[in-house]
């Protein structure tokens, strides 16, 4: 029996292309990166194991094909860009813009031909670098992912395959990426390329799974101390499993107890923090859009099941319904959200599943996995699309908070899902006001401004504050900032402020705290509606502050302490002065 060291070392060892079927279907050899890696390791396992166990029957891995680093190298060199980025590293722009423009050598298209050719179906066009997904690393969201239609003629279908291709080699320079290898001291970069089937089905224009998401076999983010980090966790969306990942809206299920939600009980939280925009690739254009399901009535007869994903909220009774078999029409106030409420009774052996494939790769793996997958509840298929190393440095190490900390040098506590560390004699505190941020014309401008006083700090670790979701891809959720514009904080703490709707995420789940556990940041959120919390208002109105370019961000210099203890899950921010 192997350790888990042995395990581990088994793992990073592993080489796809020694798989004779993973050769075959790989152009180049060289590298085909951390993703595919993970994929193909998972893979080869659960083929072996499937006559063993009855709940893998339904399990599969999307087909595959991939084009190794050495294709990237090629594209490179024939279209000079090696040259520009030895030159002016700097100029991202520039890179990017030579790398849309490029083509491919002609040994490529060769390949890419008789791909799409076999390939009779959309398709997923993911990253799969040389560096994402490792033990240490895991780049989530830093690359780009993709889908193709992969209709019409064969010169179309090439010229859909080869756009997305070069998004993706782009996407190896755009901004977060770079400063994410820059800020952990990580060189040569070289990008390989997953072409895998797209799973779900076609819907009217659109082709999209009933339901995919995310997973986690370790909960470092636990909302309740009735949670046990060790079952692991599931962020569930409808539609393409794109927006599991963001800071969005998705059902997060703590295997502990499927009943438990973050919002607790009361009709009117669960419906503001539900789902009720999903993604779909329309067939007729090849975009990714996106819809309310309100606002698509008309795709809920392609659903046979469609009620035990949603509800019908009802504001006038402040009430969740069930869906009836046949809806055509909503009344006045009425609205549907996806709660996924009766997805656990309808579809009991789904969580059966993940808690199996949670257990079997992690001991496989001799670590923590995160995986992605879609699922089609009618078939039913369950399709494993991503499977990595679970990165994280989350250690429940003993964190003593001072018990004389008097409570007028308290700026901040919180008592939820908060992680596990000290921080201590902070120099700045960087807070975006609520009030002046919800007033702002332009909330990105805010974000930006957030980025400009990141800069000036790089030389330290500081207490980022906010409303909401730090992250958000949404404004009125949170600030929309981007990874580089938080890259050298020390801690983030998002404010719950009840009367103006922001509501910190408390989930597991997507790239933004993938970024917040490797990078070592601190994470408390904070309600105003919640007793045991505190937000020290006087503070943050009266403490002398240096100016910004804009009023909703204001910076505070002084010396502040920062005890977080994951265990007991109670962490305090205090002032030293």
């Amino acid at each position: 029996m192997d350790t888990t060291k042995e395990k581990v070392k088994k793992f990073i060892q592993f080489n796809p292309l020694e798989i004779k079927e993973i050769r075959e279907k790989t152009l180049g050899t060289e590298c085909i990166g951390g993703k595919a890696k993970g994929l193909v390791y998972a893979k080869i396992h659960l083929e072996e194991r499937k006559g063993e166990y009855e709940i893998l029957k339904n399990v599969v891995i999307p087909e595959s094909y991939f084009l190794s680093t050495e294709v990237y190298e090629d594209f490179l060199r024939l279209n000079n860009i090696d040259r520009i980025i030895k030159e002016e590293p700097g100029n991202l722009n520039l890179i990017q813009q030579k790398i849309l423009e490029g083509k491919f050598p002609d040994y490529v298209i060769g390949f890419l031909e008789k791909v799409v050719s076999i390939m009779d179906y959309p398709l997923a066009i993911r990253s799969s670098s040389y560096l994402e997904d490792s033990i240490k690393y895991s780049f989530a969201g830093k690359y780009f992912t993709t889908f193709i239609p992969n209709t019409g003629g064969i010169d179309f279908r090439l010229k859909q395959i080869t756009r997305a291709i070069k998004q993706i080699y782009a996407s190896t320079y755009g901004k977060n990426a770079v400063v994410y290898r820059e800020k952990h001291n990580l060189h040569d970069e070289k990008m390989a390329v997953i072409i895998q089937q797209l799973f779900g089905k076609r819907r009217k224009e659109g082709f999209y799974p009933e339901i995919a998401g995310v997973g986690f076999s370790q909960n470092y983010r636990r909302f309740t101390e009735r949670i046990r980090k060790e079952d692991g966790v599931v962020r569930i969306v409808f539609g393409l499993g794109t927006r599991s990942t963001g800071r969005g809206y998705a059902r997060i299920f703590s295997l502990t107890n499927l009943s438990l939600r973050p919002e607790g009980n009361n009709p009117w939280e669960i419906a503001k923090y539900s789902q009720e925009t999903f993604d779909m690739l329309d067939m007729d254009t090849g975009e990714l859009r996106d819809y309310n399901i309100n606002d698509r009535l008309d795709l809920i007869p392609y659903h046979r099941n469609f009620n035990k994903f949603a509800s019908i909220y009802s504001s006038a009774e402040n009430m969740l319904k069930d869906v009836p078999p046949v809806l055509t029409k909503l009344n006045p106030g009425e609205r549907i959200v996806f709660t996924f409420d009766n997805f656990p009774a309808f579809k009991p052996r789904f969580f059966r599943l993940i808690e199996f494939l949670f257990g079997y790769l992690e001991d496989l793996m001799g670590i923590a996995v995160d995986v992605e997958w879609a699922y089609e509840p009618e078939d039913p298929k369950f399709a494993l699309v991503q499977v990595r190393p679970l990165t994280s440095y989350e250690e429940y190490s003993k964190v003593e908070i001072p018990q004389d900390i008097k409570r007028e040098s308290i700026i901040l506590a919180g008592d939820r899902m908060l992680t596990n560390g000290v921080l201590k004699n902070v120099k700045h505190i960087v807070y975006v006001d609520f009030e002046e941020y919800n007033k702002s014309p332009d909330k990105y401008d805010v974000a930006r401004e957030v980025g400009r006083v990141n800069e000036k700090l790089q030389k330290e670790r500081y207490i980022l504050v906010g409303p909401g979701r730090w992250g958000s891809s949404n404004p009125n959720l949170g600030v929309p900032v981007t990874y580089n514009e938080i890259s050298n904080c020390g801690m983030l703490v998002e404010l719950g402020i009840k009367t103006k709707n922001f509501m910190p995420e408390l989930s597991y789940g997507t790239h933004f705290f993938a970024d917040l556990d490797l990078d070592g940041i601190l994470y408390m959120p904070v309600f105003d509606s919640i007793e045991t919390n505190i937000i020290n208002f006087e503070f943050f109105k009266s403490a002398k502050r240096q100016p910004t370019e804009h009023p909703a961000v204001w910076v505070f210099e002084g010396l502040y302490d920062a005890y977080l203890d994951g265990e007991k899950m109670r962490g305090v921010v205090v002032s030293k002065e």
